[in-house]
């Protein structure tokens, strides 16, 4: 289960701004604003949040991985390691859409991609891995933290439910 404090270490992670800021000036923060500019904060969090969790659940299987520095690195999100050796770098994809995935694959044929099991399943396991982390999960994670109040989480501000 994904816990509140990682996704603030995300958002901490994602913005210079909020390095040292407590979780409540994060809430605060997200609460001023407008619907659209959420939805694409939640997306960046969420990314960023993925990769966290994948690069965890790696180690738990006895993988070396890390996240780059910086959350912008071109064509790869992770490197994995052997014995202190590079192995592969991966791009990880935190989405429900095919067609954005397949798209970066095209632009992108050199690296491997890591995806969000509901992706992976309706894409066939040979072109993608399987991350074991779930969208829905990440999606309901970053939304219960930066916007508690509300029952709807990102599904919410994505829908343009009441909040």
């Amino acid at each position: 289960m994904i816990t509140e404090l990682e996704v603030f270490d995300a958002v901490r992670r994602g913005y210079v701004e909020f390095e040292s800021a407590s979780n409540s000036e994060i809430i605060d923060y997200f609460a001023e604003l407008n619907e659209g500019s959420m939805i694409g904060h939640a997306s960046h969090v969420k990314g960023i949040l993925f990769e966290q969790e994948y690069v965890d659940a790696l180690a738990v299987q006895g993988v070396e991985a890390e996240i780059f520095e910086a959350t912008n690195n071109p064509v790869s999100d992770i490197t994995v390691f052997d014995e202190g050796d590079l192995v592969t770098e991966l791009q990880l994809k935190a989405t429900d859409s095919a067609s954005y995935i397949t798209a970066a694959m095209e632009e992108n044929p050199e690296v491997g991609f890591v995806v969000t099991s509901e992706i992976a399943a309706g894409m066939g396991n040979d072109l993608v891995v399987d991350s074991g982390i779930e969208n829905a999960a990440l999606d309901q994670a970053v939304g219960d933290a930066l916007n508690p109040v509300s029952p709807f989480s990102v599904i919410g501000w994505v829908l343009g439910l009441p909040l």
